[in-house]
């Protein structure tokens, strides 16, 4: 015990000092199947995180929401001129189109000069039906004109509302364009979807795994070891364009993310000293609260109001979910009243994180306050499951057709919050005669191509996760019918839940090209409204979330809009070391 001790007390010092390498060590409590692939095939939060340090992007968001040029030589604006918007005679826009120049200096970690072509190579595949992207909103309506060698226009017909703020991705065709050749001549008239997915993975997988790492990034850090369920490596990439106040030399050289799947090891990580920050996907609410009790000095826990909403997808897909009438919005919406929501937040959270009724984020100008709260009322609860035909058995539980109401209730196994949810949830439906089994899985498994996207399998009855999204941009993608995952689709999209509304889907088309703020959200208000009567998902809370980093780590921030603090990867240093502050944690 003593010697423990003793490490710790040196093991502090030395993160307080700022190690001798120059170096920092992340905590996280998952791993990432793949990294920096181009088109996020795979957008777990920790996989948006770790490619923070690898990506570079035309333009970036702040933690004030403010964009900023990383690899462009500006923001286009309506001022600067950059930024166009044309409208037909009655006044509607009709498309829009921002116009960058890529910066002289701005390289891939080869050396290679990043080029319009590799923005053109990234449109391309991203608009090809073959390529399973969770969604391909903007970017199938867009087209790219060049002007000369680093100046391009994209055009977005019809037009897209948040054309100025974001831009779109690039990839490597110097390093990628030969494989990608290859995978078009072998499936070009292929039938079979599952042979085309199979070929998707084995190319992605060449440049994106712990066999295959990156072969070059644009971003200012590459990967340079990955030790699955370990720990992965990533070293200061100086062909990046941006160097920091005071030289490169000043800030990190390395960074490590270790990968520690129970979060209460997480947290004794942490105490110990062995960590000196936490990544955003890191340890519980609970958890967060004691290591704030136990700082000493040593560290500063925070805890960030976050954009990352807590739900319970229902599935309304296949024979099962008819069987058990999970197709019927009188079936969710009785599942939602048999639980107390506000005594869940207020035993797990102190009420800090609040119920969630809708899919907007309440910080979105979208989101709309008035939205149905159910509140916990087993006796409307019981009404519709007696309406529907389900009655209780000699055991207690519902029965219809020689039937149990018996739900498979899976969620990312380790997360030991989620667990608690579920084992309160699970006693709640217990008294109203629903029987669930929990069912739990690696997050490799839960979120991999063979089970929540093949909802029409059976494979699950209730999945609880949650959906990182920045509220600037909600545009009610989660639930919009052409985004349910199918073989035809090649098993894109995200409506896992596979709930389809025909009136939602024709006002999210609408507000798809409404640029009038107070009409949008009128829209947003019927679609909340609909969402909420169907409730294809159980809203439960919007995360704040927990990390922790030593006192002398700088810039190592972020919020709801830059989401993680690998944001501003290239100026994290140490003040000992000679980084200077530029963004302080609010």
């Amino acid at each position: 015990m003593k010697k423990t001790l003793a490490l710790t007390v040196f093991l502090i010092g030395a993160a307080l000092a700022g190690p001798a390498n120059n170096s920092l060590v992340v905590g996280t409590s998952q791993e990432p199947p793949n990294i920096y692939d181009p088109w996020n095939t795979n957008n777990l939060a920790i996989t948006s995180e770790i490619n923070g340090y690898m990506g570079a992007a035309l333009i970036g968001l702040d933690d004030n929401g403010d964009p900023y040029a990383d690899i462009a030589t500006r923001v286009p604006s309506l001022g600067n001129g950059d930024y166009k918007v044309v409208k037909n005679a009655a006044g509607d826009v009709v498309r829009n189109s921002v116009t960058y120049t890529i910066r002289k200096e701005a390289k891939w970690s080869d050396g290679t000069p990043i080029k319009i072509a590799d923005f053109q190579f990234w449109l391309r595949l991203v608009n090809d039906d073959r390529v399973p992207v969770p969604d391909r909103t903007p970017w199938d309506r867009a087209k790219i004109t060049t002007a000369d060698a680093d100046t391009f226009t994209i055009t977005y017909e019809p037009p897209y509302l948040f054309a100025d703020q974001t831009s779109p991705g690039l990839a490597p065709q110097h390093v990628m364009g030969a494989s990608w050749t290859a995978f078009d001549t072998k499936t070009k008239n292929e039938k079979d979807a599952k042979v085309t997915n199979e070929e998707w993975k084995k190319f992605i997988s060449s440049f994106t795994t712990s066999r295959s790492l990156p072969k070059v990034v644009a971003g200012p850090f590459k990967p340079t070891a990955w030790r699955s369920g370990n720990s992965l490596t990533l070293t200061r990439n100086t062909n990046y364009w941006n160097k920091p106040k005071g030289g490169e030399d000043k800030y990190i050289q390395t960074v490590v993310y270790r990968f520690i799947p129970n979060t209460n090891t997480l947290k004794v990580n942490i105490l110990s000293g062995q960590l000196d920050a936490l990544s955003a996907v890191g340890p519980t609410f609970d958890q967060g609260v004691d290591l704030q009790r136990n700082e000493r000095g040593k560290f500063k826990t925070y805890f960030v109001p976050g954009a990352i909403w807590e739900h319970i997808d229902i599935n309304t897909r296949g024979q099962k979910a008819k069987d058990l009438d999970l197709d019927d919005a009188r079936m969710r919406q009785a599942l939602l009243l048999s639980v107390d929501r506000d005594a869940l937040t207020k035993a797990l959270f102190q009420s800090k994180q609040a119920v969630s009724n809708s899919f907007v984020n309440p910080i979105s100008k979208l989101y709309k306050r008035d939205v149905r709260d159910y509140n916990a009322n087993v006796a409307q609860a019981k009404t519709l499951f007696t309406q529907l035909g389900w009655t209780a058995g000699s055991d207690g539980i519902l029965q219809k057709g020689g039937k149990k109401l018996s739900l498979n209730f899976g969620t990312t196994a380790g997360n030991s919050t989620r667990e608690r949810v579920q084992q309160i949830l699970q006693a709640q439906w217990k008294a109203v005669g629903v029987q669930v089994n929990i069912q739990n899985y690696p997050s490799s498994v839960f979120f991999g191509p063979d089970f929540l996207s093949k909802g029409a399998d059976g494979k699950w009855d209730l999945a609880m996760y949650a959906w990182t999204g920045n509220p600037i941009f909600e545009e009610g993608n989660l639930f919009k019918g052409s985004g349910v995952p199918t073989a035809a689709n090649g098993y894109s999209g995200q409506n896992n839940s596979g709930w389809v509304d025909a009136e939602y889907d024709r006002l999210h088309k609408l507000a798809q090209t409404e640029f009038n703020l107070a009409e949008r959200i009128k829209l947003f208000d019927r679609m909340q409204t609909i969402w909420n009567s169907e409730v294809p998902a159980l809203p439960l809370y919007y995360r704040v979330n927990v990390y922790t980093k030593v006192p002398n780590l700088l810039n190592y921030t972020f919020s709801a809009y830059t989401l993680y603090p690998s944001w501003n990867a290239s100026n994290i240093g140490w003040a000992s070391r000679g980084a200077v502050e530029e963004y302080k944690q609010k």
